[in-house]
C-alpha cells in the first residue's frame, strides 16, 4: 500500500512539473478594456452562442480545435486530428496542458466536456451541433474517437467553437445546476478553463474582470501583452462610443454602421473593416399570404435596387449582395466554382416593369396591405424605408413595425411561434452570421425544413422537398466538388422561388484605440485577447 501511495504521489508531481503549476499571484500589468453590447448568458461554454458571451468564454477555456481570423481550423488543445473514414474522427489531445488553478488538464475532463454538451439536462444552446455523434469514447492514453452515424461535411468545424471547449470535471461538478452562474462565483466555485486568463468579478449587468493565468500552458504567449481583461458592458451605441473616443474603453467589436467615421475621426481611435459571413435579407414569411405566393415575393424582389441600397444606405461597411446567401469568406472551398457561380447567377434583378408583370401574374394584381418587421438599428430601419417606397410604386403598402433587437431575435429563431405553427411576421430585415466558415453555413440553417417552427433557423419558413433532398446530399459528402454541385442545384431553385432577398454583405466594424498595435483582426467567434500587441 504505501509503495502504492509513492506511486501515485510521483505520479501527480511528475504531471505538476510537466504543466509547469503552481500557486501564483496574480498580476498587476497591462488592462485592455473591451465593450460589450449586453450581459453574458452565463460563464459557461454550453451557453456561449452570442457574441458578448463568446467574446468573454474565448478567453477562459478554449477548444479542442482553434478557429482562425481567416475562417480555417488548426489544432489547440489537440495535437492533431484525423478523419479516418467518413464517420470516424480521430483527436490526439496534448498532453501538457494546465487549467488556470494549475492543475493538469485530463482526458477525463476532456470527455467530460464534450459529452456533457449532449447531455439533454444541460439544455445546452449548442446540443444541436451532437445530433449525428454516435459515441465519444476514449481510444488511447491521449486520443479520443467520434463516431458519427451518417458522414457530415461540417463536423470539422464543431470542435473549434465553444462546442469544443473544455472546462474542469471536477469544478462543474462541485458548482452542479449553478455553474457558470453568478451564484457559483459568489460561492468560490469559478469556471476552470485552460485558456489564458481567469474569471475574477463578474457584477451582472455592469462589468466582467479577468486577470492573467499564470498557469497558462502555451508558453507562446507567456509574455502576452494584456495582464486583465475589462468587459464593460454598454448597451447604449451612442454612449459606447463615446467611451470608446474618450479613452474609457480601447476595443469594441460591434461598431454600429453610423458611427464608424465618429471612431475614425478620434484623436486616438481607428477603424478596422474586414470581411465576415454576416449578411443582410429581406425574409417572407412563407406560409402566410400572400407571401406564400412565389410571384409576390418575385414582385418584391424585381423592385428592390440593391445597389442603390448598398452605395446611399450601407456605404463602406458592406456591399451589395447578389443571388448567393453567402460572401466570400464561404468561398471556403471550390473557391473558383463559387466565384464563377456567383458571376452567373443572377437570381431576380431589378427592374420595376418585371415587377408589375410578376405581380399580374399572382393571385394579387392589384397589391395589398402588409406589415415588415426591423429593429431599431438606423441602418435597417433605412433599408426598411426604403423598401417601403420602392413597393408602393406597385401598388404594395408597407407598415414598418419596428422592434428591438431582442424581439427581431426572438422571432428569427423560431421563438414567437404563433398557435397556428406559423411565424410572427410577414416580412422582416434579418442579419444573419454563419456558425462556422463552411460554405453550406448560410445555406443549410436558413433554407433546410428540417429547421422551421419553434427554435428553427428556417426564417422564412422555406419548404421544398427537391431543396431539402440536395443539402440533405451535400450534408453527407465529404467530396467538396460533389457538395458544391449540389449546393448550387439547391440554390438555383431557391432564387428562382425567392424565400428571401439578400440585400447586402456587411463588414465586420471593429473600432479600437491605437494603442492597439496589433491582434484586432477577429471574427466574432475568433476573438482572442492573447493575439493582442499594445505599444509599449
Amino acid at each position: 500500500m504505501k509503495k502504492f501511495i509513492s506511486i501515485a504521489l510521483a505520479v501527480v508531481l511528475a504531471a505538476v512539473a510537466l504543466c509547469s503549476c503552481g500557486a501564483q499571484s496574480e498580476t498587476e500589468g497591462k488592462t485592455l478594456t473591451v465593450s460589450l453590447i449586453s450581459d453574458i448568458t452565463a460563464l459557461d461554454p454550453a451557453f456561449a452562442y452570442d457574441g458578448p458571451t463568446i467574446s468573454v468564454m474565448l478567453q477562459i477555456t478554449e477548444g479542442i480545435l482553434r478557429l482562425n481570423a481567416d475562417g480555417s481550423v488548426s489544432p489547440q488543445l489537440a495535437k492533431d486530428w484525423e478523419a479516418v473514414d467518413p464517420t470516424t474522427y480521430v483527436y490526439n489531445i496534448r498532453d501538457d496542458v494546465c487549467f488556470s488553478d494549475g492543475t493538469p488538464m485530463t482526458m477525463e475532463d476532456v470527455l467530460f466536456s464534450l459529452n456533457r454538451y449532449r447531455d439533454e439536462n444541460v439544455a445546452s444552446y449548442l446540443a444541436w451541433m451532437y445530433d449525428n455523434v454516435e459515441s465519444i469514447e476514449q481510444t488511447g492514453d491521449w486520443q479520443f474517437t467520434v463516431k458519427l452515424y451518417e458522414p457530415d461535411a461540417t463536423w470539422q468545424y464543431v470542435f473549434s467553437t465553444a462546442a469544443g471547449h473544455v472546462v474542469k470535471k471536477e469544478a462543474c461538478e462541485q458548482a452542479g445546476e449553478n455553474f457558470g452562474k453568478p451564484a457559483a462565483l459568489s460561492a468560490g466555485l469559478p469556471t476552470i478553463g485552460t485558456g489564458p486568463y481567469k474569471i475574477e468579478n463578474w457584477s451582472v449587468g455592469s462589468e466582467i474582470n479577468l486577470v492573467k493565468n499564470e498557469n497558462y500552458w502555451d508558453k507562446a504567449y507567456a509574455e502576452t501583452d494584456v495582464d486583465n481583461i475589462d468587459f464593460v458592458v454598454i448597451s447604449d451605441d451612442t454612449t459606447r462610443i463615446q467611451a470608446l473616443t474618450n479613452g474609457q474603453i480601447q476595443l469594441d467589436t460591434m461598431l454600429p454602421a453610423e458611427l464608424v467615421q465618429t471612431v475614425r475621426d478620434g484623436e486616438n481611435t481607428d477603424v478596422l473593416l474586414k470581411d465576415s459571413t454576416n449578411f443582410i435579407m429581406l425574409a417572407f414569411n412563407c406560409e402566410v399570404a400572400p407571401f406564400n405566393d412565389a410571384n409576390v415575393r418575385r414582385a418584391i424582389a424585381s423592385v428592390i435596387d440593391k445597389k442603390a441600397i448598398a452605395e446611399g444606405i450601407v456605404g463602406e461597411v458592406g456591399e451589395a449582395a447578389t443571388a448567393l446567401p453567402m460572401g466570400k469568406l464561404l468561398y471556403t472551398a471550390e473557391r473558383e466554382s463559387w466565384e464563377s457561380y456567383a458571376e452567373s447567377q443572377k437570381g431576380i434583378e431589378y427592374s420595376v416593369e418585371n415587377a408589375k408583370n410578376y405581380l399580374a401574374q399572382s393571385a394579387y394584381p392589384e397589391g395589398f396591405d402588409c406589415n415588415l418587421m426591423v429593429d431599431e438599428q438606423s441602418m435597417n430601419v433605412s433599408i426598411a424605408l426604403e423598401i417601403q417606397s420602392a413597393l408602393k410604386e406597385i401598388g404594395i403598402n408597407v407598415n414598418i413595425d419596428k422592434v428591438s433587437q431582442d424581439e427581431l431575435i426572438n422571432c428569427e429563431f423560431g421563438g414567437d411561434i404563433l398557435e397556428d405553427g406559423t411565424r410572427n411576421f410577414e416580412m422582416g430585415i434579418f442579419e444573419w452570421e454563419a456558425d462556422y466558415s463552411d460554405m453550406s453555413g448560410n445555406i443549410m440553417g436558413i433554407f433546410y425544413s428540417g429547421f422551421m417552427g419553434e427554435g428553427g433557423t428556417n426564417v422564412p419558413s422555406y419548404s421544398n422537398p427537391e431543396v431539402d433532398a440536395l443539402l440533405e446530399s451535400q450534408q453527407a459528402s465529404i467530396d467538396q466538388a460533389e457538395r458544391t454541385k449540389l449546393l448550387q442545384q439547391a440554390l438555383d431553385i431557391v432564387t428562382d422561388e425567392v424565400p428571401i432577398v439578400p440585400i447586402a454583405y456587411t463588414y465586420y466594424k471593429i473600432g479600437y484605440n491605437t494603442e492597439i498595435e496589433s491582434g484586432v483582426d477577429i471574427l466574432t467567434w475568433a476573438f482572442y485577447i492573447k493575439d493582442i500587441k499594445l505599444a509599449d
